[in-house]
């Protein structure tokens, strides 16, 4: 709801690479911030009704809304390969190839 020109200040059509993480459901705020939207340009994370621990980090990493899911979806809209900013080892912690502990989140 803000002025069209604050908008375009803060996502100029220039730079159409955008994340979002939000603590509720991604599609709900991507819904709420449709005219930010960029396409295949944006993404969104967040709650996905994940549960089954008791860790904020594990919570976090079972609904994929880790910095390193940050990171991995900043890549993917920037298409730039994942490789270049995360680890083998980050990397194969969010492919489910090894444990996020202590690699993507606190043990």
């Amino acid at each position: 709801m803000a002025p069209d020109s604050l908008r375009a200040r803060l996502y100029p059509d220039a730079v159409p690479a955008r994340v979002f993480l939000t603590h509720t459901r991604p599609e709900t705020l991507l819904g709420v911030l449709q005219p930010l939207n960029t396409g295949t340009g944006t993404a969104a994370l967040g709650y996905t009704n994940h549960g089954g621990t008791l860790s904020t980090g594990g919570l976090l990493f079972v609904n994929r809304a880790t910095w390193a899911h940050c990171v991995e979806q900043a890549a993917r809209v920037l298409r730039i390969d994942r490789s270049e900013f995360l680890t083998h080892e980050e990397l194969a912690a969010l492919d489910g190839k090894a444990s996020p502990g202590g690699i993507v989140v606190e043990v």
